[in-house]
């Protein structure tokens, strides 16, 4: 599965992390749930978004093949 968005952000209680969008598959969002903990990610239903902690940066990359291209390299293409 890929992203549909992917920016650095902060967490309500301004921690770093990723907010991500996806389009909505009840697989990938129990895969989310069980693979990050609670209280390292936030449900954002007015903007239908993600925040994930920094922390968990490896497994972003192993469950979204496009995670890399978006955070990173995104800003260096033109």
């Amino acid at each position: 599965m890929n992203l549909t968005q992917c920016i650095r952000g902060g967490s309500q209680d301004r921690r770093n992390g990723f907010i991500i969008a996806f389009n909505y598959d009840p697989d990938m969002v129990e895969t989310l749930k069980k693979t990050i903990p609670h209280t390292h990610r936030e449900w954002r239903a007015e903007s239908k978004t993600w925040w994930v902690s920094l922390s968990y940066e490896r497994e972003l990359k192993r469950m979204f093949g496009n995670f890399e291209a978006l955070v990173y390299w995104q800003g260096t293409l033109l």
